[in-house]
């Protein structure tokens, strides 16, 4: 059996597998359960591909897939940076170890590329089935350099803008990077969708469109009930929603996809040519990337990679997920701590399913541990800050509706002794949370 017949059978299996350990909240799954649904998705689309259009990355382009599963995480980073001015997400159950954080955080980045090419491809395969001429025709135009001159300084303006005036201008972050690497990709002769379009040939752009809004609509559907999952905190959207995302939100989506691809293009100018639109006997008759060239992009992707992966654990991972047993072992003791570890209920979610305590648990700390995991749970408050809260007598939905945000903030700040955690645009979360569910006579957590 080749590989891809493996990997095919695994997304396959994968996916419907995946959504039930997602809705049973199955351990030790459920908690990373984003890159087991990406992965089977991604796996059972290349297959979707070849059925398709007789031929796909994983069938015909493995080295190609495989790049573009490395290069994945470092270009996501690049956005991640950006929020770590912007702010406009952040992280909640992060899994508590750091290699684990770093692993699982890499692993899952991992999808991002290969996820909006593969569903590009397979609406590439239904544009050739559907269209006459096997694409999307356009009117062909001439480029100037004033027309790449003027690319690169709107590309550059907004970057600037979205970092200097970031709570005005966020938004432009979404589009910036096609319009600053694109036209150089044109310039320099390189795959660029702006050759495409100026040839007549529509077909990519479309796909690539589309496939910002089926992904985007698939990482927010899969996201709202994920435990480790992304909250968003925008100005101005916050208000109406849909799962996590605002609902204008999901219009940043198909530039995003249009980013990664002339992202992707900008480096494969540094391969050669090679790229992953191309079938391997192109790409073994061109050069490939020099060594000089691989070791200053990995100097770079260093240089890129350890910083923001700083900033994102110690600035957008709000809360991590904590065994309670450890937790907790010096306040309930060695024992009730031993109870925990064999009910099989060592985090929040797994002890909230529990109907009675466990033996050589007190009822007193029983109760306890219940109302902290259900606010460890709410919008991924973590147990740090829930254990706040609880001290307060703050244990229910409507006390938590009913705080003001920027006093709650000040008191769990003056509490732990963090000074710029939890922000006040996390704490608000929680809190419209709370009231929207009390209008909604949901009272329970």
């Amino acid at each position: 059996m080749r590989v891809c017949h493996f990997l095919w059978f695994l997304g396959l299996a994968g996916v419907p597998a995946s959504h039930w350990l997602l809705l049973a909240k199955i351990e030790p799954f459920y908690t990373p359960i984003y890159a087991f649904l990406w992965w089977s998705f991604i796996f059972a689309t290349d297959f979707v591909v070849y059925l398709v259009r007789g031929r796909s990355m994983l069938h015909d382009r493995p080295r190609e897939f495989l790049l573009l599963s490395l290069w994945s995480t470092p270009v996501w980073l690049l956005f991640e940076a950006i929020n770590l001015r912007l702010m406009n997400w952040y992280y909640v159950q992060v899994p508590a170890q750091f290699g684990v954080q770093a692993f699982f955080l890499a692993f899952s980045f991992a999808t991002v590329l290969p996820g909006v090419f593969e569903v590009a491809e397979l609406v590439v395969g239904a544009i050739e089935r559907l269209t006459p001429n096997r694409r999307i025709e356009g009117r062909p135009f001439r480029v100037t350099r004033w027309h790449i001159g003027v690319q690169i300084a709107v590309g550059a303006a907004m970057l600037v803008l979205t970092l200097a005036w970031p709570e005005r201008f966020f938004c432009l972050a979404w589009g910036f990077a096609f319009l600053i690497f694109d036209p150089i990709c044109y310039a320099r002769r390189g795959r660029s969708l702006l050759g495409q379009l100026a040839s007549g040939d529509n077909t990519r752009l479309v796909a690539l469109l589309v496939s910002g809004f089926v992904c985007g609509g698939l990482w927010e559907a899969w996201n709202i009930g994920a435990r480790t999952k992304w909250i968003y905190t925008v100005p101005f959207f916050d208000q109406i929603k849909l799962g996590e995302m605002p609902a204008l939100g999901f219009l940043g989506f198909p530039p995003f996809v249009l980013e990664c691809y002339a992202i992707v293009n900008f480096i494969n100018l540094f391969r050669g040519g090679r790229s992953w639109e191309l079938d391997s006997g192109e790409n073994r008759a061109r050069a490939g990337m020099k060594p000089f060239h691989a070791i200053v992009a990995w100097l770079v992707v260093g240089c890129l990679v350890l910083p923001t992966a700083v900033g994102m654990l110690t600035r957008t991972v709000s809360s991590i997920s904590l065994p309670l047993d450890k937790y907790f072992a010096p306040g309930i003791g060695p024992r009730a701590a031993r109870a925990i570890r064999e009910s099989g209920a060592r985090h929040t979610h797994e002890f909230l399913a529990l109907e009675a305590p466990p033996e050589g648990i007190s009822p007193q700390d029983y109760r306890a541990l219940k109302e902290i995991s259900a606010l460890a749970e709410f919008k991924g408050m973590g147990v740090d800050y829930a254990m706040v809260l609880w001290e307060r007598g703050i244990v229910s939905v409507e006390r938590i509706a009913a705080q003001d945000p920027e006093q709650l903030t000040t008191m769990i700040r003056r509490r732990t002794g963090w000074t710029d955690s939890p922000t006040e645009e996390r704490v608000k979360v929680w809190i419209v949370e709370a009231r929207r569910q009390v209008r909604r006579g949901q009272t329970d957590f």
